[in-house]
């Protein structure tokens, strides 16, 4: 961080990530030295024989290439690792070494030009051994080392890093100008400017989504989303001189801040923080769930888990195989033939409804599954996926007279572009409301599974199926996970205006899902769980750039140059931890400046590097409902547990503000998975009894669960 800018132009990569390409290439660099040194040297080279003289003057002549590269790769090396993350004055030649690294290595792909014209012309009859042979090795290894280097710099291209050079300069130019009218005379052209940058950007962004999803239908509606993917990507970094090896740096960096700040709040004197659980501050008002027998929760809690697993089951046999552990075996077992259709045996004594399943119905097999856990029967079953169309089914709980509308979560490329069309927009209500707003993908996502509602009458087919059970009381409950939930819950508020008793359970929510006044409605009907430092739940557009304002801040307080951050946070031998603010950075000696300084920043909303950039800013949205919490914590040696090695799962009320910012941890993508919600959600139910343990009591001590 910055970028580097080599040929007038800013790559995707900065002047302290070159250590390890420098080390690599100079490894392989010395390897090849050492061997053709041998070899000179152990080889009796007949120099009157002229393909002999040639093959010697081949082996020298790249000896001294390859003394070259390692002596500049060093140099690459020893200057990429000067300085911190910021701190590029002290890399200033870099750009200067890599172009004498460009005029050594096109001598060099010269070099094994003529090597390759050797072997064609003399290696099947030139009279000398051992010799050929390492020559034919070097020059098809250095290709490929070649070609590697090239695909490397191919992926650290900025198709729009020559504009931004461009527009960088005339912002310095403006910056060093006293002249005011000069200044608002030259206010069109660099207006021009930066338009042409966010047009580059935009349009790289758009370049990206189409080639990764290129397979896509082209229709005007996918064309639509890949065009707001790429405003959403191209406003969110074109104004941030990053590169990725800086995010990395900025979440270790954050991950180290953030257990500092919770063991700075704990330990203020006045503070009524016994301690930190899965990133939720435990206090006299944190109201855990009442799961004992006569608890006020159990029921609902049972029901929450109950429903779990229709949202898991909508994943279809991906997720069965993977969770169970003789998954395969049991789901060859409902396999249905589709080459033989006389083999197709009804289920139940009827066939529900399934659209574009595989050939032999894997998904429904791993979706009859659900009769382990009661009278259910599937009804419809669609496994269509677009960009803004997601799968579903629907299914009759007879035990507890529901029947169930359960959606999946993402698991293709296009339910990514559903995901990453985040921007708010107006639900399609009657009559409007213009403050309540939803995560556009999902909106879309609803509005599709509505209309196929309406257009199959599921809810009357579902109903009619069997009166004699009392399906036409049944209510209806809308379950999903991570997208399915959100759709779930948008889904919900536009089904409630004609169905008022619809209930939802909505599992892992994106945290950028709804505006306030739509998330105080939907705690009338939805219920929603988070497990342990789930990203998902907290991440939203506004929650990314509050991530983002604090990886730069975290970033400008490391005095650690790059490489020795990531290399620390990967191998912690020889490494020193800090236990202070003060350890990472020696401008930051209070914890209380420090948190106030990172308030300071988020509410700017300018570059905290670049006061001229004004960054990009959202309307905050919120996961939805009532939201549970599963949190976890390991006991001390006083308190018990069923098993000392595992934490404890405990669940307690979160407000919808509580996960607006992104808790850095290892278990940060696990703690999203169906699978891993459903388990924690069981260990709930079996340590219940422990849930005295914590509950406003600060006699014991708590220890945050170790990740």
């Amino acid at each position: 961080m910055p970028g580097l800018i080599v040929f007038r132009r800013r790559w995707s990569v900065g002047s302290d990530d070159l250590v390890v390409p420098g080390a690599f290439l100079c490894t392989m660099h010395m390897i090849w030295t050492i061997v053709l040194v041998i070899i000179l040297f152990l080889v009796e080279y007949d120099r009157s024989v002229q393909c002999v003289l040639l093959l010697w003057g081949l082996v020298v002549g790249y000896l001294v290439i390859l003394v070259l590269s390692m002596a500049i790769e060093i140099c690459v090396c020893a200057v990429a690792m000067r300085g911190s993350i910021l701190d590029t004055g002290k890399r200033a030649s870099m750009q200067y070494i890599l172009y004498l690294r460009l005029t050594v290595m096109l001598i060099e792909a010269g070099w094994l030009s003529a090597g390759v014209a050797w072997l064609v012309k003399y290696y099947i009859d030139c009279p000398i051994d051992k010799a050929k042979e390492t020559v034919l090795g070097m020059v098809i290894f250095n290709w490929c080392v070649l070609l590697s280097v090239l695909i490397t710099v191919w992926c650290t291209y900025d198709t729009a890093g020559r504009s931004w050079v461009k527009m960088k300069q005339y912002q310095r130019s403006m910056r060093e100008s006293e002249s005011k009218f000069q200044y608002k005379r030259s206010g069109s052209t660099r207006n021009w400017r930066q338009r042409k940058v966010l047009r580059a950007y935009q349009d790289s962004w758009h370049n990206r989504c189409r080639f990764l999803f290129c397979c896509s239908t082209a229709n005007d509606r996918n064309r639509n989303s890949f065009a707001d993917i790429a405003r959403l990507l191209s406003d969110f970094f074109r104004d941030l001189d990053v590169v990725p090896s800086d995010v990395v740096v900025g979440l270790v960096l954050l991950r180290k801040f953030q257990k500092i700040e919770q063991k700075a709040i704990v330990e203020q004197r006045k503070n009524d923080t016994y301690e930190f659980l899965s990133g939720v501050a435990v206090t006299p008002r944190t109201q855990f769930l009442s799961l004992h027998e006569d608890g006020s929760d159990l029921e609902l809690f049972q029901t929450v888990i109950h429903y779990a697993h229709f949202a898991v089951r909508a994943y279809g046999w991906p997720i069965y195989v993977l969770t169970e552990s003789m998954g395969m075996c049991h789901l060859c077992t409902g396999l249905r033939c589709c080459c033989c259709i006389p083999c197709r045996k009804p289920i139940n004594g009827a066939d529900p409804e399934i659209v574009e399943d595989n050939c032999c119905q894997c998904n429904y097999a791993a979706l009859h599954k659900l009769t382990d856990y009661g009278d259910i029967e599937v009804i419809y079953a669609t496994y269509h996926v677009d960009i803004g169309q997601t799968p579903f089914f629907v299914a009759v709980d007879y035990d507890r007279k529901k029947i169930v509308i359960s959606i999946r979560g993402t698991l293709s490329m296009k339910d990514i572009l559903t995901d990453l069309n985040a921007e708010g927009e107006t639900l399609p209500l009657d009559p409007p409301r213009e403050d309540w707003l939803g995560h556009k993908g999902m909106v879309q996502a609803a509005q599709y599974i509505l209309e196929k509602i309406e257009e199959k009458k599921l809810v009357e087919r579902a109903r009619e199926h069997k009166p004699d059970r009392g399906t036409m009381e049944f209510e209806i409950v809308i379950v999903g996970h991570s997208l399915g939930a959100g759709t779930a819950s948008i889904l919900g508020i536009l089904m409630r205006q004609q169905y008022p008793t619809l209930q939802c359970y909505c599992y892992s929510p994106p945290g950028g899902l709804l505006s306030a006044p739509a998330v105080d409605y939907t705690k009338e009907f939805t219920v929603s769980v988070v497990v342990g430092k789930d990203v998902v739940p907290r991440i939203g557009l506004h929650q990314m750039e509050t991530l983002r304002t604090d990886l730069i801040n975290a970033i400008k307080r490391s005095v650690d140059s790059k490489w020795k951050t990531i290399t620390c946070s990967v191998m912690c031998c020889g490494c020193s931890q800090p236990t202070s603010a003060m350890e990472l950075s020696s401008g930051e000696r209070d914890v209380s400046e420090y948190m106030r300084s990172k308030e300071n920043a988020r509410h700017m909303g300018i570059h905290p590097s670049d006061s001229t950039i004004a960054l990009t800013s959202h309307q905050p949205l919120f996961p939805p409902g009532r939201i549970v919490h599963i949190v976890r914590h390991h006991p001390t040696s006083g308190q018990q547990a069923l098993n000392k090695k595992d934490p404890v799962y405990q669940a307690l009320w979160a407000s919808n503000t509580d996960f607006d910012e992104v808790l850095i941890s290892p278990v940060m993508i696990q703690d999203h998975m169906p699978d891993r919600v459903l388990d924690a959600l069981n260990k709930v139910r079996d340590h219940f009894d422990h849930q005295g343990l914590l509950k406003n009591d600060p006699v014991y001590t708590i220890e945050d669960d170790m990740d």
